[in-house]
């Protein structure tokens, strides 16, 4: 194990970096942001949410057609131009001074930063790695975790004794001048190393035959394992997102959000690297009979519990869910339809993650303005989740 990160550690690196990177087009750190923008551009929050979703949605659609470009170009270089226009997409947040000139950056930002560099990583790894592709996976996964951890800090920090658009200029330029060379650097071409790859028990990690996008579009099983995919995103952006009307609505302090935060992003960090070593010992379509279940039992206790301490079980069962779905997601894929048009297949995937984390908050919202409370709302997708985790259990083909 210390052999494969040793020999490993640089294309580890990339995609660790790669996803790191996507934290400043997160929903979380634009959420740093939000009061200063509003107030400085005089926003209502309905305008400045139908911003964010516009750009969101646009984001998604563009990545059905960029997403595929890792089968087709070097990763090295399609990573470098991705930091690159992702760095001067961060500048050019600094100098927004009109509800167009948001929703250009805001998307900009989206399809670079959760769009493609997200893409980019999962996509180069699983490509790259076989044998110990869970393992893998999980060690660049952390990059959103550790972001989740040090970008908000960070982010406070720069807007204390910077202000908030200088923040966007410093994080832009540490983005073009240290991240994007670095990554481009760990990205030249070096020999992969991988024990015991000629194992037959590792037979299953992909896929015979090479599918194209067209032919998984066809599939049954694709619509079922995506709706799974995208469960644990949809819920957890819209429960985060109206946090303030949850926190509200329980009669709790409106700081137990932020302080239980740390909690969700340790285990999540967790559960990639126990997920990620299950996923090499048995396959990740074997994980996804069961990867929910944390989510949805966090999502029971949330919708009836009474005390604070209910906060604090809620994010760590949501933790695992993501720390299981993060590496699944990883891997899922190119066990069941192979890696050659893997970027054009997962291109379809992550455009259905970015659409879900735009509609959920709106969704949720509305229906909250129709007397919905949010308790009955969590326990209805506790529901829908036992439903998907039903069929798939019963599932044992592709269908393909």
């Amino acid at each position: 194990m210390i052999e494969f990160f040793r020999k490993n550690h640089n294309y580890l690196q990339a995609g660790f970096f790669l996803t790191f990177a996507a934290s400043i087009g997160q929903t979380f750190y634009f959420a740093l942001y939000a009061g200063n923008i509003r107030e400085e551009l005089i926003l209502s929050h309905g305008l400045y949410g139908g911003l964010y979703t516009i750009a969101t949605l646009m984001s998604a659609i563009t990545m059905l057609y960029t997403g595929k470009m890792v089968d087709y170009i070097k990763v090295r270089y399609l990573s470098f131009a991705v930091l690159i226009f992702l760095g001067l997409s961060s500048i050019a947040f600094s100098f927004i001074n009109s509800a167009i000139f948001l929703l250009v950056v805001f998307y900009l930002l989206r399809i670079t930063g959760q769009g493609m560099s997200t893409h980019t990583s999962s996509t180069f790894i699983a490509k790259t790695f076989t044998a110990m592709r869970g393992k893998a996976v999980a060690v660049t996964v952390l990059g959103r975790a550790f972001g989740e951890m040090v970008m908000p800090i960070t982010a406070l920090l720069l807007i204390t004794f910077y202000g908030w658009r200088q923040a966007w200029i410093i994080t832009g330029v540490f983005i073009l001048f240290i991240l994007a060379p670095y990554v481009f650097y760990l990205l030249k071409d070096r020999e992969v190393y991988e024990p015991n790859t000629e194992n037959t028990s590792d037979k299953h990690k992909n896929s015979e035959v090479q599918y194209r996008r067209k032919d998984v579009l066809k599939s049954r099983y694709f619509y079922l394992i995506l709706a799974a995919v995208l469960a644990p995103p949809f819920v957890l952006t819209g429960i985060f997102f109206h946090s303030y009307h949850l926190m509200t609505v329980k009669e709790w302090s409106i700081e137990i959000y932020a302080l239980t935060m740390p909690v969700f992003s340790i285990l999540l960090m967790i559960f990639v690297l126990i997920s990620g070593w299950a996923v090499d010992k048995w396959s990740a379509k074997d994980l996804t009979k069961f990867f929910l279940l944390p989510l949805v039992i966090g999502c029971i206790i949330l919708a009836y519990g009474k005390s604070e301490a209910t906060m604090v079980i809620f994010m760590m069962f949501a933790g695992i869910t993501s720390g299981f779905a993060t590496s699944i997601a990883g891997s899922l894929w190119a066990e069941l339809y192979g890696t050659k048009y893997l970027g054009e297949i997962k291109s379809v995937v992550t455009s259905g993650v970015i659409a879900s984390t735009a509609l959920s908050p709106g969704l949720m919202g509305y229906l909250i303005d129709l007397d919905i409370s949010i308790e009955i709302q969590v326990v209805a997708v506790a529901v829908y989740m036992i439903l998907l985790t039903g069929l798939m259990t019963l599932s044992n083909s592709k269908s393909v």
